[in-house]
């Protein structure tokens, strides 16, 4: 029997349904069906396979051929590191004596007739069959388990026919009184600064203030690593570091002339904001003095924590547990939330004491000026300008820099990056005040905006 012939009369007893077969892209052949005295020996027009002769199945990856033939080229295209070789002149019969013969030869017969690689499909098959285990000494984990996000429905408790009725908010929600750290403030605020300082101009008087204010020793090295950060502590940072901005801003002249009630609103709006660069800056300084690790974060001039490890308790201001607050930064907040992505720009820059005090009142006054608007935007403005001239003189006639802009673009990137990490935070932030996701109510809930 010839195997190239398209045309070909056999008893089709002996052959299964499946392989008759129509090309898709080919009008289908008239068949000749006579019926005979046994109803058994018909003539049939059909497709022989283009690589082996025998009956083909369909098109697969651009030439008509059986399924055998498919699943092998696929097979043979993806093996890169599979090289075939003819025992003959690589001119064997393809199918002989019910077998394939030489794969070589095989593999070169698809290519002649036009099989493609490109045509391959993957990824098709459903999640069940497609399941990525992780090797571990004591099991094998399914990894797609750790990427599904979690149902809606799962992480409110409820049902989806009831899901958009509003729930009852919390009833236990823990209450922070803040009002007398806010009179606190505003004494000191109201008595001015505790030392009398002189300095040539605004930024300088400041930069004085700065080390008053962080009362770091000359040469202490014992810092204390912290394991746990809970209630308590988040409590005390609050407390140093709100206290600490307000006996910052008393050495600051322009800001003394200010109405009381214009003081404690910038006071309530940039204190956090504060914190974050500061954090940063006893961070890098001491990175560079090697008196903490490349992983750990100062939250002080004596402490410290490695956000990997610290035990963080977040039970206090929300019910759901850690896993559950992927989305909002957790498990890894610690790790950026004071925009870690900075440190290292930071740490190249090595700002003087008067550039990180323009850094601290450029990122304070410009957040709390667009955050406002009005009225407390002209004055932040006039904050920037006043202490841009400062700057400005420090270069020229003390460092005798007039070309100062590029570590002036240094310093605003810097400050670009805090203020795109806190825009940032504020979206899920709204999604969390949505999802009553915190169970914890502030006396002035202003103080704590883009505190996260």
């Amino acid at each position: 029997m010839d195997t190239n012939s398209s045309l070909m009369q056999f008893d089709v007893s002996s052959i299964p349904s499946s392989s008759i077969f129509y090309s898709p892209s080919i009008s289908p052949l008239e068949e000749d069906m006579p019926c005979n005295d046994d109803g058994q020996l018909v003539t049939l027009n059909y497709f022989p396979c283009q690589v082996c002769g025998q009956p083909a199945h369909g098109n697969h990856f651009g030439a008509i051929s059986c399924r055998a033939c498919a699943a092998f080229f696929r097979r043979a295209a993806t093996g890169a590191k599979t090289v075939y070789k003819c025992k003959k002149e690589n001119n064997c019969q393809i199918w002989e004596n019910g077998r394939f013969v030489c794969k070589k030869c095989r593999l070169d017969k698809c290519n002649e007739v036009g099989m493609d690689p490109g045509r391959f499909q993957f990824d098709r098959d459903p999640i069940s069959a497609t399941e990525q285990f992780i090797n571990t000494k004591q099991a094998k984990k399914p990894f797609f388990l750790d990427s599904l996000p979690e149902t809606i429905e799962h992480f409110l408790g409820r049902p989806h026919f009831i899901m958009f009725i509003e729930p009852p908010s919390y009833t236990d929600k823990n209450f922070i009184d803040c009002q007398y750290l806010l009179e606190k403030a505003t004494q000191l605020l109201v008595l001015g600064a505790e030392k009398p300082l002189f300095a040539k101009n605004n930024l300088q008087k400041l930069a004085l203030g700065l080390n008053l204010v962080r009362d770091i020793p000359a040469n202490s090295q014992d810092i204390h690593i912290l394991t746990k950060l809970g209630k308590d502590e988040a409590m005390t940072w609050w407390e140093t570091d709100f206290l600490a901005v307000a006996r910052w801003l008393t050495y600051f002249d322009d800001f003394q002339q200010l109405p009381q009630a214009q003081q404690v609103l910038l006071l309530k709006s940039v204190w956090h904001v504060w914190g974050r660069l500061d954090k940063l800056s006893l961070t890098a300084t001491s990175r560079r003095r090697n008196l903490c690790e490349k992983r750990q974060m100062m939250l002080g001039w004596n402490s410290v924590c490695d956000p990997k490890t610290v035990d963080l308790d977040i039970s206090w201001f929300t019910k759901y547990p850690r896993e559950q607050l992927a989305f909002f930064g957790f498990p890894d907040e610690m790790e950026d939330w004071m925009a870690g992505s900075a440190l290292e720009p930071l740490m190249e820059l090595q700002p003087t004491d008067i550039e990180l005090t323009y850094m601290l009142c450029q990122l304070c006054f410009h957040y709390a000026g667009k955050k406002w608007q009005g009225e407390i935007l002209e004055v932040t403005e006039k904050f920037q300008e006043c202490l841009a001239n400062d700057l400005h003189s420090y270069y020229v006639n003390e460092l005798h820099m007039p070309r100062y802009v590029g570590r002036l673009n240094q310093m605003l990137k810097i400050n670009n990056m805090i203020q795109q990490d806190i825009w940032e935070k504020r979206a899920k932030q709204e999604i969390a005040k949505i999802f009553d996701i915190f169970c914890i109510e502030f006396s002035h809930p202003e103080m704590f905006e883009d505190n996260c």
